[in-house]
């Protein structure tokens, strides 16, 4: 009996280090994403999406996001990160603007101050690359850290 119960605490023990794991790499991602961000391009459904004028920034606030062009809140939610998977995996509720009450299904790929993204807009089915196509319903945006 004290072998068994040893081993279920290991086990718990071991699931518990690996959430915690898990955690620290998103709560690492997380902390690298803070800050504001532009648009570098923006692709929808196999094709370029224009900026506009003025071009939209995002600024990631904690576990928090806002899409601003000027000073219109184009869109603002919440977001979870996953970098445990490959590619790595961002699921973002918009509680704000264009798409409010959809849970987006993304990756995403950071390299220092350049983020590489694309969603399901519709939170139907996770993307597994960095490409749209004709009727994908998916969104690719390449983003840079914004000068301070």
């Amino acid at each position: 009996m004290g072998n068994r119960l040893a081993l279920v605490l290991g086990v718990a023990l071991l699931a518990s280090a690996a959430a915690d794991d898990k955690s620290d790499a998103a709560k690492k991602d997380l902390d690298k994403l803070q800050g504001t961000w532009t648009f570098v391009s923006m692709e929808s459904n196999g094709q370029a999406v224009p900026q506009g004028d003025p071009a939209p920034a995002i600024t990631f606030e904690g576990n928090k996001f806002t899409v601003k062009a000027g000073d219109a809140v184009l869109q603002a939610g919440t977001q979870t990160l996953d970098p445990g998977k490959k590619p790595k995996e961002v699921d973002s509720t918009v509680t704000e603007g264009e798409g409010k009450g959809t849970t987006m299904l993304g990756i995403y790929e950071l390299d220092g101050d350049h983020l590489k993204a694309c969603f399901d807009t519709q939170g139907k089915k996770r993307p597994t690359e960095f490409k749209t196509a004709a009727d994908s319903g998916h969104m690719l945006v390449v983003l840079k850290r914004a000068k301070k």
